[in-house]
């Protein structure tokens, strides 16, 4: 907002006047909620805004011609939300909003703005530098940043990074990586930090995910970047204090309830002990702090469950996977399917076909229960396990253990093995009727043998006819046509007509069906 121009003197005697005293209290009030974001600016004098009240609302401000200035709330005279951006903009050029709310009080100085340039540190982080004193460098910078939603978090992370990383360029590549990663580590904690700040603030969450998802990412390529650049080996023997500071760093911010941050906090606990930190002395310490954690009845039973996982995880590292179950089953209050997937993604990438099958057995009684959101991911891995083993029997069974959610891997594979009876037979059993299921794969079954989509053509088309209406009735004329075409290739158009002849005294008290038979000429 530099190309702001502000004449204060104006605020305070003639823009200040426009507004009733108890406007500007309730003003205030969404001021300090955070209720004001998405402001831009248009010339040195008008101002755009949202306000988040009963609804979002539209606030434009022309501060040289402030009877110009608008609201979409339904206020017909300058109303808090336009006195709310008032305080926000105020702040943010670095005069006192306080003034304006009360003139003659005391001026009280503003919070750090989230645009400002980085304040001074004492020194900027050096390459002998321990990850501490970075990590207080970055803090003097950014902890008291103040944001308004999630956009302003985004912009920040983005801001922050270009700045921090940049400061590096010069170093050595390997202690260059692990700055890189405490750079990234610091960040994600600051933006759970600031998430955490306006979680109470109505409206913040509002489109947010978005945002937050840029931000992990970023976080996510950034980390893999670092850890494909840097040469592990040389990281050991040369900054064994930096590498045993970022373990740390990790541990304490996985105990501050970021286990189920937007920011994936244990993919990246996960990807930093499986690429870089795992070292004797180092995993020593940790299985340690692992095991008090959950030998401890006081702890929260979140950081509980992510030491079990975090447990499981070096389990799984030493392929002892029947522990890792055993620790999740006995000790997690659930199992959560796609906590696991990415690990079945590195034994398909290796080719550890035999592995695969075994966690696919695990999984199989847990994806059921929520057949619905997990089937498609967890088929997919039954499928690649197929490329190495003779699983077809088992593949197919978990198709239909997952039924309905599984249809259409279950059915591509039917079509695949040229199965077709066993196909309709499914889609009859799934009450399926042809206008939701693909004319291909009806054409394909119907030209292979006619007699297996007969059935599917007789459920919809009486199905259409218990609907009782006329359109539904349009359509049961169009699937009878559609099984007059059957039967004719099955050379049996008198057992069709036999069966319309039934319909058609069945349901004789159905005027419109009658009538659209005869449109149809099906009958005379």
């Amino acid at each position: 907002m530099s190309e702001l121009t502000i004449d204060w003197n104006y605020w305070m005697t003639r823009i200040r006047s426009d507004f009733d005293s108890t406007i500007l209290k309730r003003g205030w009030k969404y001021y300090q909620a955070g209720a004001v974001g998405a402001i831009q600016t248009e010339g040195p004098s008008v101002v755009k805004a949202r306000v988040s009240g009963s609804s979002p609302y539209r606030v434009q401000l022309d501060l040289k011609a402030f009877s110009r200035s608008t609201c979409s709330c339904p206020y017909f005279d300058t109303c808090k939300h336009m006195a709310a951006v008032l305080f926000q903009v105020a702040e943010q050029e670095g005069y006192d909003p306080h003034a304006l709310l009360y003139p003659n009080a005391k001026k009280m100085p503003t919070s750090q703005q989230v645009h400002t340039a980085p304040k001074p540190a004492v020194h900027k982080p050096k390459e002998t530098d321990s990850c501490e004193a970075w990590v207080v460098y970055f803090a003097k910078q950014y902890a008291n940043s103040k944001v308004y939603n999630a956009f302003s978090i985004e912009e920040l992370y983005m801001r922050a990074w270009g700045q921090l990383n940049k400061l590096a360029d010069d170093w050595e590549p390997v202690i260059r990586s692990i700055y890189d990663i405490q750079v990234v580590l610091y960040l994600m904690q600051l933006c759970d930090t600031l998430m955490q700040s306006k979680s109470g603030v109505y409206d913040f969450f509002y489109n947010a995910e978005y945002f937050l998802a840029k931000i992990a990412k970023h976080s996510q390529e950034r980390l893999h970047t670092s850890l494909w650049e840097i040469n592990v080996e040389k990281a050991h023997h040369k900054y064994p204090s930096h590498l045993k500071e970022i373990s740390t760093y990790l541990a304490a911010y996985m105990e501050k309830e970021a286990f189920n941050s937007q920011n994936q906090w244990f993919d990246t606990y996960k990807v930093l002990w499986s690429e870089l930190l795992y070292e004797k002395s180092l995993v020593a310490d940790e299985l340690a702090r692992l095991r008090s954690i959950v030998a401890g009845a006081d702890r929260d039973s979140d950081v509980h469950e992510a030491a079990v996982i975090a447990l499981a995880h070096f389990d799984i590292m030493n392929e002892e996977d029947e522990n890792a179950w055993e620790r999740v089953t006995q000790e997690c209050s659930s199992v959560e399917p796609d906590d696991w997937f990415g690990y079945l993604k590195v034994f398909v990438q290796e080719e550890q076909g035999e592995r695969l099958l075994k966690w696919l057995r695990w999984l199989g009684p847990e994806v059921q229960k929520d057949a619905a959101y997990y089937a498609s991911d967890f088929l997919y891995f039954w499928q690649e396990a197929s490329r190495y083993l003779d699983v077809e029997q088992e593949h197919r069974q978990a198709m239909v253990t997952l039924l309905p959610a599984s249809y259409r891997e279950y059915s591509s594979f039917l079509f695949q093995k040229k199965e077709y009876q066993t196909w309709a037979d499914l889609c009859l059993l799934l009450n399926l009727t042809p206008l939701e299921i693909s004319a291909g794969e009806l054409k394909l079954v119907e030209k292979a043998d006619p007699r297996w989509v007969l059935p599917i053509y007789h459920y919809a088309a009486e199905e259409c006819i218990q609907a009782k209406n006329r359109d539904a009735y349009r359509e049961a004329v169009k699937l009878l046509k559609k099984l007059a075409s059957a039967y004719k290739k099955l050379k049996q158009t008198s057992r069709f007509e036999a069966y319309v002849a039934y319909l058609s005294q069945e349901y004789a008290r159905y005027r419109a069906f009658q009538e659209e038979l005869r449109k149809g000429k099906l009958i005379p």
